[in-house]
């Protein structure tokens, strides 16, 4: 399991601390796999975390979404951004909060949204 090797490898310090930022957040619940640990609310996932050469990386699920607000983030995929850690004193516990918080607004936009959408439709369809 990643999540082992993040506890004891060369980054678990950052991986420690981000996650002690995850965790303090009561709706955020943490799942193990293979190749990475990742943090979800019940509207989607929030981060995503692995070591990748060098650096340790925080990917945000909304990336693409928190970009425009936050140009510290990283990539150019279609969905997923990053910030990327060589040690600990690099985490910006603020900065990883209001990513955090900002990306439940969005998973909660984006529910509400397709919840919207499939109510017109029904009433669409009724009509």
């Amino acid at each position: 399991m990643q999540y082992d090797l993040d506890m004891k490898g060369e980054f678990s310090d950052i991986f420690k601390k981000i996650r002690d930022i995850l965790l303090s957040y009561p709706e955020i619940k943490e799942l193990k796999n293979a190749k990475q640990t990742s943090y979800s609310d019940k509207y989607g996932v929030i981060i995503m975390m692995r070591p990748k050469g060098k650096h340790y990386v925080l990917a945000f699920g909304k990336g693409y979404k928190l970009a425009d607000k936050y140009p510290v983030l990283g990539g150019s995929g279609k969905i997923v951004r990053h910030l990327y850690f060589k040690s600990a004193d690099e985490v910006d516990e603020q900065l990883i909060r209001e990513l955090i918080e900002e990306s439940f607004v969005l998973g909660m936009e984006a529910y509400e949204l397709k919840k919207l959408r499939c109510s017109l439709k029904v009433n669409y369809l009724k009509s």
